[in-house]
C-alpha cells in the first residue's frame, strides 16, 4: 500500500486564490484601510498563509493587526458564498483520485486551513467520495505559533494505519508540503497550476509538475 499525502489549496482545487482576494479586500474596507490587493498580488503571493498577505500589503502594521484581519476573513459572513463562485476541482483531480482509490492505496489531506472550513472545501471541490473527517485534516497553520503541524498529524496518521506504507507520495504547491518527510521511500511532487511558472528544486526526490496526471506513474 502506498500513501498519497495531498495539500488542498492550489493542489486539489483551483480558483480559491481569487476568492481570497475578494474576501480580503472586503475585510480591508470594513476595517477602514484604503489599500487593496490586485490580481497580480494574487500571483505574487501565491502559496503564502493568509496573514502573510496582510504583512505584504500593510508592512507598517503590527502582527496583531495582520492576525485580526485574517480572522475576519475566516469569519466573513459571505465567505462560503464568495468561495463557491470561484473554487473548482483542479484539472484531472477526480481522474487521479479515482485511479489511486481503485488500486487500494490510501489518501489523506493535510491543509493549513481552519478546522471548520475543511468539510466546506471538500464539498465545494466535490471530493466527498475520497475524503472525510477520517482522512482530511486542518492544521490551522495561519499563525506564527502553530501548535499542531502537518508533520505531527502525518506521523500520527501513519502510526494508526493497519500496515506501514511501502512508499509515501507528497503532493503540494509549496516546498514545505513536499518536504514533510524524506528518505528512499518518499517521493514529492511540487505542483503549480499550468498558468504559473514551475518551481525549481535541487532535491532528487522532488519533481516539479503542472499536470496531476503525472502522479499516475506511481500506480504502475
Amino acid at each position: 500500500m502506498k500513501l498519497f499525502v495531498w495539500d488542498y489549496h492550489g493542489t486539489l482545487e483551483k480558483g480559491n486564490e481569487l476568492a481570497a482576494l475578494e474576501i480580503s479586500n472586503l475585510v480591508l474596507k470594513k476595517f477602514g484601510f484604503t489599500k487593496r490587493f490586485t490580481p497580480q498580488d494574487g500571483i505574487d503571493l501565491y502559496g503564502r498563509k493568509w496573514y502573510q498577505y496582510f504583512e505584504y500589503l500593510l508592512p507598517n502594521e503590527p502582527h496583531e493587526t495582520h492576525i485580526k484581519l485574517q480572522a475576519a476573513c475566516f469569519e466573513w459572513p459571505e465567505a462560503e458564498a464568495i468561495t463557491a463562485k470561484y473554487i473548482q476541482p483542479n484539472d484531472y483531480v477526480h481522474e487521479v483520485l479515482a485511479a489511486i482509490q481503485s488500486k487500494g492505496h490510501t489518501q489523506v489531506i493535510l491543509s493549513n486551513t481552519v478546522e471548520a472550513a475543511m468539510p466546506i472545501f471538500i464539498r465545494l471541490a466535490r471530493l466527498e467520495a475520497y475524503f472525510t473527517a477520517a482522512n482530511a485534516f486542518a492544521v490551522a497553520a495561519h499563525s506564527r505559533e502553530v501548535k499542531r503541524t502537518k508533520i505531527d498529524i502525518l506521523h500520527h496518521f501513519i502510526a494508526a494505519l493497519p500496515e506501514a506504507p511501502e512508499k509515501v507520495i507528497l503532493i503540494g504547491d509549496s516546498q514545505a508540503d513536499v518536504e514533510l518527510l524524506s528518505g528512499d521511500w518518499v517521493k514529492g511532487y511540487w505542483y503549480r497550476h499550468p498558468t504559473l511558472p514551475l518551481p525549481t528544486s535541487n532535491q532528487p526526490h522532488i519533481t516539479p509538475i503542472n499536470d496531476l496526471r503525472t502522479i499516475l506513474a506511481e500506480l504502475r
